[in-house]
């Protein structure tokens, strides 16, 4: 049977008319029947060719279940690893008029946030996609090198000692973490989207240390009740506030708060705790207070649903 990584790939091919690249995905998937772990055991990521592809369409882009409207399909990079292992895709997508993200393999790497030094996030966004693939096919740079650095005190991601991108403060605001952490926890979604293990946080304490967190000041404004969260089946689709759906992102739902709102959620079974922003409706299953993103589930060790105490703060 194909797996899910797979079957997004196929339609991904599907839907952007990519004739060559579907003919391709379909072969693999025959030989992935006969060795399904051939792509899953590979230590590293060994390229063997490249294809670039940019088209003019007037529909809609679906990645990950999402619609983004856009009259100029991206470009995409397909890079093929050769017999019996997948392509990876390398692609970016606009959100909206200044907001673009890096996706590899339909998996969000890194999303860029207004102008800085000139260039608008779509454009850094491209040049983040080109250098990606220049590294991984010209220079033959394996994903078990990809980390993140410091360089004259800014946060980047490298890769074989080069360069990959960099991290800028007004992307990494938007996505409620310090330039260093979004440095750290992206270059851990590259890693694992090209199936290498993800970096321990307890190795680089200059990128999750919790010195850098922001504070927050309580505004006596609590609630208590059960949470629940929600992940793939939204990824990428329109919240209630019009912001795109980012299940790593620490966000979730409320039926009133306004949308904005910081919120710090306490599980009661380990009394671990996150703070995150309502942009979005929800939940509507009786007794049930808020809607975690996956990221927030996570960050306090919640796999179901968990009962949780909701207390409104300010600052960050």
């Amino acid at each position: 049977m194909v797996n899910k990584k797979l079957a997004t790939l196929l339609g991904l091919a599907v839907l952007l008319g990519q004739t060559t690249l579907l003919s391709n995905l379909f072969a693999q998937a025959d030989s992935q029947i006969l060795n399904d772990t051939a792509f899953n055991n590979a230590s590293s990521v060994q390229v063997a060719s490249v294809t670039n592809h940019t088209e003019v369409a007037s529909t809609d882009v679906l990645l990950n279940g999402s619609h983004a409207k856009s009259r100029k399909i991206p470009d995409i990079f397909t890079i093929n690893q050769g017999e019996g292992r997948l392509p990876i895709i390398i692609q970016v997508l606009p959100q909206d008029e200044d907001t673009a993200s890096l996706f590899v393999n339909g998996s969000e790497i890194l999303r860029y946030k207004g102008e800085v030094a000139g260039l608008n996030a779509y454009s850094r966004a491209k040049m983040a996609a080109t250098k990606l693939n220049s590294m991984m096919v010209i220079d033959s740079a394996t994903a078990d090198s990809i980390k993140p650095a410091l360089v004259n005190n800014n946060p980047i991601l490298e890769m074989g000692g080069v360069t990959l991108l960099s991290i800028d403060a007004e992307s990494a605001k938007a996505a409620g973490e310090t330039p260093e952490k979004l440095a750290f926890s992206a270059a851990n979604r590259l890693r694992r989207v090209l199936g290498e293990n993800v970096l321990n946080a307890s190795a680089y304490p200059q990128f999750t240390a919790s010195a850098h967190a922001p504070t927050y000041k309580s505004t006596g404004r609590v609630q208590h009740g059960e949470a629940s969260w929600y992940g793939p089946g939204f990824h990428g689709r329109r919240t209630a506030s019009g912001t795109r759906y980012n299940m790593y992102e620490m966000t979730a739902a409320h039926r009133t708060l306004p949308f904005g709102t910081l919120v710090r959620v306490t599980n009661h079974h380990n009394k671990k705790t996150c703070v995150v922003k309502i942009t979005d409706r929800g939940p509507y299953v009786h007794g049930r207070i808020i809607d975690l993103s996956k990221g927030a589930a996570q960050a306090i060790g919640m796999s179901g649903t968990a009962k949780v105490t909701l207390e409104i703060v300010s600052g960050g």
